[in-house]
């Protein structure tokens, strides 16, 4: 067999994965001419998504113009600095979030804050085209009953990604601005226990936000999030609260009921059914339904088409069983797919923002498919799989030792996925491979992974050549077998891992994470009708070894000819047809502003004098006083002590269905030894909030008087065993934070004298800038302004500037916004240093100029120079 001619140039990124596409690849007119790149960015045929990236791009190129403080300096954080991260090996290496990232947490924050478009109709009738407004007429109000956004993200494009971002927002936002609409409590669905054990490593424990640059340094004081699985719900938790779960767990009892009992979940579920896993999750619905305002993200979402299914039913219940508890419901609902159609194939409605597949292979997010035709494959007659698709195996395999000496000299090893129909040609492939000479690289290193599991985990082979076999029957698979088929499906990746071919049934579509598959032979007769989407069977191999960037790699599927007019087809609508497309035409939606040169510009300019910064941060904490904590403790109560907790407690373990008891045991309650310990997990702890070392000295022996003199209702010693109780407390804990992190920055930050670095700048140098101009957000024409308009957020500022335009004692104002815009730092009220951006400035006739905010409050909140 001789190998393929692959011209590599056309596997090489065309832009880097945080950059803005800005290129698309053309098909050569001659087979073996290199790929053409022609500017522009491929077209999303989704309308609203399609329309809605010019709006978002210029947005971000005008400095997120009208956001909100908070969002402006998340996403300042996230996307305009670089940052370093820990990998799996524990080396440094530099982290940057991928442009399809940034792009859908921004759609999604301009649609929300900047836009205030909360709807599908509202969302259809801004972006969706012609005839948009009859189109939004059509919208069910069912559809409208809580905010809905989709987003199409390429498989191995980085979801988990989007949502973290998403998450972090919404908890920042409700914290931090007034009247916000968004949540701190989040629910985060899977469809399947394969894609919730994918998200747990994620998620559970809250790794993602320890691990990912999610959170400036400064607000990590103020990030309390608690994470909860679907089988934790007892407890309660502070701050706010991230719950990750099964949908089955969340489904109404009352509405639904699974009648058989041996009904259970998809590949690798837990070895209960349906039924059970609804009584155990009434807790978890019961917990969940207790908070004010929830946001709902769906991953995997396309099983969420039929508004009739039980998944929709179950994120209504959510919604109505808050509302009717006096809360506000479910404020956002995310669903992430990279395939978000429903049942003919029709895009969802609601898809807000396209990171296609075309995008992600052009940024090297992910591997390059390539499909490889087999011109002469025959179906052999036969009854065993093995037998019948012999020819299709052995091209794969030849393909597959090819990767295999790719990349073995790299350390990494290459994995063959085999996808067949149902269970039985798997079980007979699998023992073919496992045991045939003719495949003698995977003799005892194929392992058999498929749904619907029944039967045991069988130990097959000697030596060397031991490996495992699924072999069906009547019984439902085992804990023991359930947990060792997890375990070695999630280290295939693995140099431990023995295996080097995995075999699966076609309905093995998603929550699979192995990155190191090269090769995938797609198993079905050619008068087959099921619909196998071509990406869903690449999104099994999709995933990349290497960081982006750092090789070229691709994924070969093996396909009968009859097949391939399949993909090319479905793939055009991923971005990856080979065409010539031109730069994208969408309406516009905001209008530019710009020193209006029509205008007496000299009597009506600005000047600006470049300062240097207010305020500086030490890395050291100088001189602190118990009286210092004393006074930053007053504006709480002290808190109970309580009395001294049990350290045994009595456990009765009772059968589901008849109550009886089956064991009973004494359980012992590990508790601290002494309040020492605590001392120092907190000082440690105040050190990381507030970027400080070296505090022990000044630090340890303040919260050791905190905790026996202040913090409770009465005096105690550090070794009282009532103390040592309540040392580990939720409550405790945030009352320690809220005391000392504003208390140490405001003793580290030391106002310095502003001086003017250079010659003031006119506000009439100022490039042009773009804005959102809506009903909501108008743009108004003014005499005394040196611009053509003057941008107002809100109906505040549209008075302001009327009032501005004609009082008799004003020369000239401005709107202070656009990229340009003057940012002051200053010190707000818990101790952050932080930038603030006046609304107004003015320019009386007396010379004087004044600096007007129109939705501030006044107090004792900030210090402002």
């Amino acid at each position: 067999m001789t190998s393929p001619i692959i011209n590599l140039s056309a596997l090489e990124p065309l832009y880097l994965p945080h950059e803005m596409p800005t290129h698309h690849r053309v098909r050569a007119k001659k087979e073996g001419e290199p790929a053409e790149k022609v500017k522009g960015r491929r077209p999303s045929e989704i309308q609203i998504a399609q329309n809605l990236r010019r709006c978002v791009t210029e947005w971000r190129e005008t400095d997120y113009a009208g956001a909100s403080d908070t969002t402006r300096e998340l996403l300042h954080h996230w996307f305009g600095r670089d940052h370093a991260i820990k990998n799996n090996e524990g080396e440094v290496i530099p982290f940057k979030y991928y442009f399809c990232q940034q792009e859908a947490i921004e759609t999604f924050i301009y649609l929300r804050e900047l836009r205030g478009l909360d709807t599908l109709s509202g969302i259809v009738s801004e972006f969706g085209g012609e005839n948009s407004e009859i189109a939004a007429l059509g919208i069910d109000p069912q559809e409208d009953q809580w905010s809905k956004y989709a987003f199409k993200v390429a498989t191995g494009a980085g979801k988990t990604k989007i949502m973290s971002l998403a998450v972090v927002w919404s908890y920042f936002h409700s914290l931090r601005e007034s009247y916000s609409p968004m949540a701190r409590h989040f629910v985060v669905v899977a469809p399947n226990i394969t894609v919730f054990e994918r998200l747990k490593e994620d998620f559970g424990d809250g790794i993602i936000f320890d691990k990912d640059p999610l959170i400036p340094v400064a607000w990590r004081g103020d990030w309390n999030l608690s994470v909860v699985l679907q089988d934790e719900a007892t407890g309660a938790a502070t701050g706010g609260t991230l719950y990750l779960t099964n949908i089955h767990r969340l489904y109404d009892t009352n509405k639904r009921k699974w009648k058989k009992e041996s009904e259970t979940y998809d590949w690798m579920g837990p070895a209960v059914s349906k039924a059970k896993a609804l009584d155990t999750g009434e807790e978890l619905r019961e917990r969940i339904t207790s908070h004010k305002r929830l946001m709902v993200i769906n991953d995997e979402a396309h099983h969420v088409w039929d508004p009739d299914s039980a998944w929709n039913e179950a994120i209504n219940y959510l919604n109505d069983t808050i509302r009717k508890r006096g809360g506000d419901g479910i404020c956002a609902h995310l669903d992430f797919s990279a395939t978000p159609k429903d049942n003919k194939g029709n895009i969802f409605k609601h898809v807000i923002c396209d990171a296609p597949l075309g995008e992600a292979v052009d940024a090297g997010i992910v591997k390059s498919p390539i499909i490889g035709r087999g011109e002469n494959l025959v179906e052999q007659t036969s009854d065993d799989a093995s037998i019948k698709y012999q020819q299709h195996l052995m091209i794969g395999y030849s393909r597959w030792l090819r990767s295999k000496e790719e990349w073995e000299k790299s350390g990494k090893k290459a994995l063959l996925f085999v996808m067949t129909e149902d269970t039985e040609d798997a079980s007979q492939i699998a023992n073919k491979l496992n045991t045939d000479p003719l495949y003698k690289e995977l003799n005892g290193k194929t392992i058999n992974l498929h749904t619907n599991l029944k039967g045991s985990l069988k130990k097959r082979g000697k030596g060397e050549n031991v490996y495992y076999e699924f072999v069906e029957n009547e019984k439902e698979i085992s804990d023991d077998d359930l947990k060792e088929l997890r375990k070695l499906s999630r280290e295939l990746d693995s140099n431990k891992s023995p295996y080097l071919c995995i075999v699966s049934v076609l309905m093995l579509r998603e929550g699979w994470d192995v990155r190191n598959v090269t090769t995938i032979v797609p198993l079905r007769p050619y008068s087959s009708k099921a619909n196998i989407l071509p990406e869903q069977t690449l999104g099994r191999g999709l995933r990349r070894m290497t960081p982006p960037g750092q090789a070229a790699e691709v994924v070969t599927v093996v396909e009968h000819k009859a097949f391939v007019s399949l993909y090319k087809n479905q793939l055009s609508q991923e971005g990856l047809p080979i065409e010539v497309v031109d730069v994208d035409k969408v309406p516009k939606t905001t209008v530019t502003i710009y020193p209006d040169q029509t205008k007496d510009l000299k009597k009506l300019d600005i000047l600006i004098p470049p300062l240097s910064a207010g305020y500086k941060r030490s890395p050291t904490l100088g001189e602190l006083t118990i009286d210092d904590v004393k006074k930053a403790f007053s504006r709480f109560s002290s808190l109970p002590l309580g009395e001294v907790r049990k350290t045994e407690i009595d456990y009765e373990g009772r059968h589901l269905f008849t109550n009886e008891i089956i064991e009973k045991m004494k359980v012992q309650l590990p508790l601290l030894q002494s309040g020492i310990g605590a001392v120092s997990f907190y000082r440690e702890e105040l050190e990381r909030q507030t970027s400080l070392r070296g505090t022990h000295q000044i630090l340890a022996s303040l919260i050791l008087t905190f905790l026996e003199e202040i913090l409770f209702e009465q005096k105690v010693s550090i070794y009282d065993e009532k103390l040592i109780s309540r040392l580990s407390d939720a409550d405790v804990r945030e009352h320690i934070r809220a005391t000392f992190v504003p208390l140490i920055q405001s003793k580290t930050t030391f106002i310095e004298e502003r001086i003017k670095q250079a010659d003031a700048v006119s506000v009439c140098t100022w490039k042009p800038f773009q804005v959102t101009h809506s009903e909501n957000r108008p743009t108004l024409p003014a005499e005394n302004t040196p611009f053509n308009l003057v941008p107002c957020n809100r109906e505040f500022e549209v008075a302001m500037a009327t009032f501005l335009n004609r009082a008799p004692d004003v020369q000239a104002f401005c709107k202070n916004a656009g990229p340009q815009s003057l940012r002051i730092d200053y010190l707000s009220g818990s101790g952050r240093l932080s930038f603030y951006t006046p609304d107004f400035m003015i320019k009386k006739k007396d010379g004087n100029y004044v600096l007007l905010e129109t939705k501030g409050r006044e107090g004792k909140t900030s210090t402002f120079r």
